[in-house]
């Protein structure tokens, strides 16, 4: 009698002097697998042909959740720069103890001559000391550096360029075209 190949056969004496010979099941190994088994070829091929469509569908998805991110980076940046900058100008023309000590440079009016003029301690009338932004609020999300567009407050609207009297302005320097596929990073 031919036995069964996931079994293994076990012959014990038996008290008429015949023996007993049992087939009994192989254990289970790791994976629920019986020993020598293994995976086809067949089945390896389809689960890797399987996990290569689920990342290709995946890597735009990942792509596009990633550039999102970065354009709400960017809106909040763009946010807090020039709520820093509005902050700056309302001390510059206050009066009295709440007030910016140093006056502004020939050509600056109240505005800040520089971006980075924002991330430095600014001392009040009143001996007190601000600072409006830090320092990694200045990075671009979408360059990953502290490089902006910048225009003064005589500059004309549609320009690019600054005089660099003041920063009245700020945009991103980044020129690609933003997920609504309608306007420019450096447009916002």
């Amino acid at each position: 009698m031919r036995r069964h190949p996931l079994t293994r056969r076990f012959a014990a004496p038996s008290p008429q002097g015949r023996g007993i010979v049992i087939d009994y099941p192989l254990p289970l190994g790791e994976g629920g697998r019986r020993p020598g088994e293994g995976f086809t070829i067949a089945e390896l091929i389809t689960v890797v042909a399987i996990v290569g469509v689920l990342a290709a569908v995946a890597m735009p998805v990942a792509r596009f959740g990633i550039r999102r991110q970065k354009e709400i980076e960017l809106h909040e940046r763009l946010r807090k720069i020039t709520n820093a900058i509005d902050q700056y100008k309302e001390l510059r023309d206050a009066q009295g103890p709440g007030a910016i000590k140093k006056p502004p440079d020939f050509g600056q009016r109240d505005y800040p001559k520089t971006l980075e003029e924002l991330t430095k301690p600014i001392e009040l009338n009143n001996g007190k000391m601000i600072r409006l932004l830090r320092d990694r609020d200045l990075i671009d999300p979408m360059t990953g550096k502290k490089e902006w567009n910048s225009l003064s407050d005589n500059d004309d609207p549609d320009t690019t360029s600054s005089n660099g009297d003041n920063v009245f302005e700020v945009h991103s320097k980044s020129t690609a075209l933003a997920l609504d596929g309608k306007t420019h990073y450096n447009e916002w």
